[in-house]
């Protein structure tokens, strides 16, 4: 694969990479001013995000590192490369543009609840509208899709790995936030389990809330 033919996908996926990270630097910024403390009773947030946070912040140069490779492509990117059809790899790229829309989403419809790690503070409410209306995760879900995404984009064997262990770890932190969710608003939250799916909307119980809804209106 010449590297003048790599050229769009270079620079797509340094893209993607640059600007999730000044989306999440804005939420940050703006999360700041409206910090309240940690509720105690919430559970064990700090000792299941212990790991996480040393995690992510090695991931985060793993991924400078591999995104700068990937951008330079020297001889060993390449040997490492898949035989993509052009058209799934430009597939990717639609499916990373709809991952950080519905990422952004996610994020303004928690407000100030957003966090980089997963906490519970002073008066949290459990938010049910937007798209935790049908799925539980929905951030996590745009991560997995954004990973997904790196892989058709890129054709790389590196990418594909690193994507791989993200999207594992991306389902054990879930369930370990459902844990502390459970924990924290009980019954309130079993109740919300049987309405929506974990990842991805459930087509019964979406159908049966949406008439739900409607027939409580009427």
């Amino acid at each position: 694969m010449a590297m003048h033919d790599e050229l769009p996908f270079r620079i797509i996926f340094a893209g993607i990479y640059v600007a999730g990270f000044l989306m999440r630097g804005l939420f940050i910024q703006r999360m700041k001013p409206q910090e309240k403390p940690i509720i105690p009773e919430a559970g064990n947030a700090g000792e299941i995000s212990r790991f996480r946070v040393i995690f992510q912040k090695v991931m985060f140069f793993l991924w400078i590192a591999i995104v700068a490779s990937y951008t330079w492509y020297p001889p060993w990117v390449e040997a490492l490369h898949f035989p993509f059809p052009t058209w799934l790899r430009y597939g990717g790229a639609i499916a990373a543009a709809v991952s950080f829309l519905f990422l952004f989403l996610t994020m303004k419809t928690l407000g100030r609840y957003w966090s980089p790690f997963p906490r519970l503070m002073e008066g949290h409410k459990l938010v049910i509208t937007g798209p935790y209306r049908f799925i539980r995760h929905p951030m996590y879900t745009a991560m997995m899709l954004l990973f997904i995404a790196f892989i058709l984009i890129t054709a790389n064997a590196a990418v594909t790995v690193f994507s791989l262990i993200a999207t594992v770890l991306t389902v054990k932190w879930a369930l370990n936030e459902e844990k502390m969710l459970i924990g924290f608003f009980g019954d309130e939250y079993r109740a919300y389990m049987t309405r929506t799916g974990a990842f991805l909307p459930a087509p019964r119980k979406m159908v049966r809330q949406i008439f739900f809804n409607q027939h409580e209106k009427l």
